[in-house]
């Protein structure tokens, strides 16, 4: 089988058109979406809501078909430059028997947004071999009143120049992050929020971890249940493919037991230590992105250094073309 070549899709520039989608969560308050939009106005694009934005289903942006279609509209609208998701949530892995990659290959656009959108970054970057990005949704980064400069700095340069980034670290006043195991590591960027990733394992849209520095975040699972995803992508041989790992922030995240404990319990640093320690690869924690107001953008299949001597993922390569 021909392995397609990756795809950079072209570059935002000042007046293109942005559209919304929903491909996962229903919009939580309608004033979140104005304060998006207007945000995005004021950076110099135009917005274009696919035709499902606000449709409700329970938990879900619509039906499953409804919001695979939004996203096949936006792929198809020869004007629309990128496509910002809505928000988080979960469905995008309902969509996927739905969604065609294909259309994206033809239609290259700017794809943004991170936690369950990782499932659609995994189906395009695996079948398009489209250059996705890690980066804001609407809500909450672009809703947010107080949104770090950081944040909309790295996102407006990694979508409006065709050149490479270089260090993450150097364009953030974040913490510095914490090294687990030094080292050096170059390879495309795989990965997003953990929990996500590991359900995309044994599916069409499993991605290709060799060689790969894989992005890890998460939200709200406690450190046993991130030992159980880890301990998921080590029996099944991937964890030992990539080569390296940087993790973002892990929010909200504690063992709700512990204070009450009568024993120690392992937090989330023992729990990195105990299940990552052992492939002797380079890992970095803390880095800045995932659910946290500093928020990087982050080109998933441009290859990148994880420098976990300094504590730094640098960007090698440009994200648009």
């Amino acid at each position: 089988m021909r392995t397609l070549q990756l795809l950079r899709p072209p570059r935002l520039e000042p007046g293109d058109l942005i559209g919304l989608a929903a491909p996962a969560s229903p919009l939580p308050q309608p004033a979140d979406l104005d304060r998006a939009v207007a945000r995005l106005e004021a950076l110099g694009f135009r917005i274009l809501p696919a035709r499902h934005l606000l449709r409700r289903r329970g938990y879900l942006a619509g039906t499953d078909r409804e919001r695979a279609a939004d996203l096949h509209q936006l792929a198809r609208h020869r004007k629309v430059k990128a496509i910002v998701s809505l928000r988080g949530g979960y469905g995008c892995a309902r969509l996927l028997q739905w969604f065609d990659p294909g259309l994206f290959r033809a239609h290259p656009k700017i794809v943004v947004g991170y936690s369950d959108l990782t499932a659609l970054h995994c189906a395009l970057l695996t079948h398009a071999r489209l250059v996705t990005f890690h980066g804001p949704m609407a809500v909450p980064d672009f809703a947010r009143p107080n949104l770090p400069d950081f944040t909309l700095r790295s996102f407006l340069r990694l979508l409006t120049r065709s050149e490479p980034y270089g260090s993450v670290r150097d364009h953030c006043p974040a913490p510095a992050p914490r090294i687990l195991r030094p080292g050096r590591a170059v390879g495309p960027l795989l990965g997003g929020n953990l929990t996500v990733l590991v359900s995309t394992l044994g599916t069409p849209w499993q991605p290709d971890f060799r060689g790969r520095v894989l992005l890890l975040e998460e939200v709200g699972e406690p450190p046993y249940r991130v030992d159980r995803l880890l301990t998921q992508l080590l029996n099944a041989g991937l964890l030992q493919q990539v080569a390296g790992i940087a993790i973002g922030t892990c929010e909200r995240c504690e063992d709700p037991w512990a204070p009450t404990s009568s024993e120690p319990r392992p937090t989330l640093e023992d729990v990195w230590k105990d299940r990552l320690g052992p492939l002797r690869k380079p890992v970095v924690i803390g880095l800045p992105f995932g659910h946290t107001p500093g928020n990087a953008t982050l080109p998933l299949g441009v290859r990148a250094e994880l420098d976990a001597k300094r504590g730094d993922l640098i960007l090698l390569e440009p994200a648009v073309a």
